[in-house]
């Protein structure tokens, strides 16, 4: 009977330390997710901040565009709203093209559209009047991760400040 009991804590043993392994390997694929989920999540944010970046330089660069032109002739007057554009560098100057633009696995454009302002002279989204010396430029940057699409845009008024 005493051999019967030893032969029982053997078993027991390694029993024991089968459990002790399964606890460790839950353990290390829990560690190995979520250092996955991290690195996803720090790859999501630095595309996030570079999309970020290239919305605000070509809101600049549209700044840049609209002082260098005139606002009736060749400038953001004279443009057609609901058209995608793009800014491209010519010349050492901002010219606007047709389309968008494709910068590593980023697309940025830039979408006009009128502005309307009621009698007080304030921004109405309608039931205003066209104010020909404001556009509302809405630049957008988006990207594919994983299958998923994701978007930055921001939206702003360009007025014409030098008539």
């Amino acid at each position: 009977m005493l051999q019967i009991l030893i032969y029982n804590e053997k078993g027991s043993l390694i029993v024991e330390i089968l459990v002790v392994i399964a606890i460790i390997a839950f353990a290390f694929a829990g560690l190995f997710g979520l250092v996955i989920f991290s690195l996803d999540a720090s790859h999501l944010s630095s595309q996030n901040t570079q999309a970020k970046a290239l919305v605000q330089e070509e809101i600049e660069a549209l700044r840049n565009f609209r002082d260098g032109t005139t606002w009736s002739q060749n400038g953001l007057g004279v443009l057609t709203t609901g058209q995608n554009y793009y800014l491209q560098a010519s010349g050492g100057r901002w010219q606007l093209a047709l389309g968008q633009e494709t910068i590593g696995n980023f697309t940025r454009k830039i979408i006009f559209s009128d502005v309307q302002r009621d009698v007080n002279s304030n921004i109405v989204s309608n039931g205003g009047v066209n104010d020909p010396e404001t556009k509302k430029a809405g630049v957008s940057v988006s990207w594919t991760e994983k299958g998923r699409p994701h978007q930055i845009s921001i939206s702003t008024y360009f007025t014409n400040w030098g008539r």
